[in-house]
């Protein structure tokens, strides 16, 4: 789909990409769902199965990537030659993208393991909550975010009741379920998401 001229690519699982005239950020890269593509970011959300490939980062990056990782990743071991490092509320600036880390946690991963990220680009603002349950936290971005990329499996992230709550919280202009389907959760429908979140008059596209 576009939003405002951005072009969102959901390849699976966790894995994400925005494109504004062939400049990409990439959100968790994973060989199972992300076709073979390069990008000028990428930001790891955690050290997690299906978001931390480094056989995938190989090919993703090229001579000019920069990979921002959550500080508990700091010492992973990064086929990349720039790598930056963020804590939660630290903005970032990178090729003119600003990058924030927001606080993701659930009863695994725990608080500290990971980051979701705030992105703006092109002067839209965009949300990956990554692997996080529902969290105080999502008050702190109410209004400050146009779109907002929630997970919706249950087990390791947020429900779909879940994510209804959370995107009340956040009131972005529009939600899109991720971190389900294959590999892991392919038999879950979001379409219930759809649904309660339209009567609650918030827009959500579902991607394929």
């Amino acid at each position: 789909m576009e939003y405002n001229s951005i072009e969102i690519r959901w390849d699976g699982h966790a894995s994400l990409r925005f494109v504004d005239d062939g400049f990409t950020v990439a959100v968790d890269p994973y060989s199972k769902v992300s076709p073979g593509f390069q990008a000028d970011v990428v930001l790891i959300t955690h050290d997690d199965e299906g978001h931390f490939d480094p056989e995938q980062l190989k090919d993703v990056c090229g001579d000019r990537t920069c990979v921002v990782l959550p500080e508990s990743m700091s010492d992973r071991d990064v086929p990349c030659m720039d790598v930056e490092v963020i804590e939660e509320g630290e903005i970032v600036d990178i090729y003119g993208v600003k990058i924030e880390g927001i606080p993701m946690y659930n009863d695994e991963p725990s608080r500290e393991e990971g980051l979701g990220y705030r992105v703006v680009m092109a002067g839209n603002a965009f949300y990956v909550a990554g692997d996080t349950g529902l969290i105080d936290e999502f008050y702190e971005l109410e209004n400050r975010v146009d779109m907002a990329f929630l997970p919706v499996e249950g087990v390791y992230t947020m429900d779909i009741e879940d994510a209804v709550q959370a995107a009340v919280r956040i009131k972005p202009d529009v939600v899109v379920p991720y971190h389900y389907g294959e590999p892991f959760f392919d038999d879950l429908n979001a379409q219930p998401l759809k649904t309660e979140l339209e009567d609650r008059n918030i827009s959500c596209e579902i991607l394929e």
